[in-house]
This record gives C-alpha cells, structure tokens and sequence, in this order.
C-alpha cells in the first residue's frame, strides 16, 4: 500500500512538474506575441504621426499656394479685381434663373 502511495505522489510530481514546464513555455509564448503586438503598435503610432505631420503640411496656406501658383497657374487676385455680392443679390438672381426655368 506504501508503495502504491508513493508511486502516486511520484507520478503526481512528474505531472505537475511537466505541466509546469507547459504553462511556462505558453507563457514565454504569450508573452513574445505581446512584445511583438507592442512593437507593431509604435510603428502604427509613428506611422499615425507622420500622416498628421504630412496632412498638416498638405493643408497648409503656404502649401495650397505654392501649388496653386505652381501646378495650376493662378495668382492671387488684386483688391482691385476682387467683387464683392451681397446676399440679396445673390437671392435675385436665384429667383430670376427659378422663373426662366419655369
């Protein structure tokens, strides 16, 4: 009876310490995976911030300009070519275009 106790508890430890060994390797796994998803996460974060520096630049007064001078060949306009309409002008003319359509 002694030894069939003792058999026991030696197969009891043996177990537990494999399945010891099991939680310990699932978790240096896990915790691999979690480094690695960290890692990817600040890439992501930097990649995020460069895409608001960038969308900032492209937004910029300085850079519309540029372009517009550039690619699309305007040029600011004068005060002297600037018109001024008043909004009820504006409404006029819509009542205007909204009869001749009739």
């Amino acid at each position: 009876m002694k030894r069939i106790a003792i058999l026991a508890l030696i197969a009891f430890f043996v177990y537990s310490a494999v399945e010891l060994i099991t939680v310990r390797y699932q978790q240096r796994l896990l915790y691999i995976d979690l480094v690695r998803v960290q890692n990817e996460a600040k890439k992501l974060d930097q990649t995020w911030s460069f895409l608001q520096l960038d969308r900032a630049n492209l937004t910029s007064t300085l850079h519309i300009d540029a372009v517009m001078t550039e690619k699309l060949n305007m040029q600011t306009a004068n005060i002297d070519q600037i018109i001024y309409i008043k909004d009820s002008e504006l409404k006029k003319q819509a009542d205007v275009e909204n009869t001749k359509e009739q």
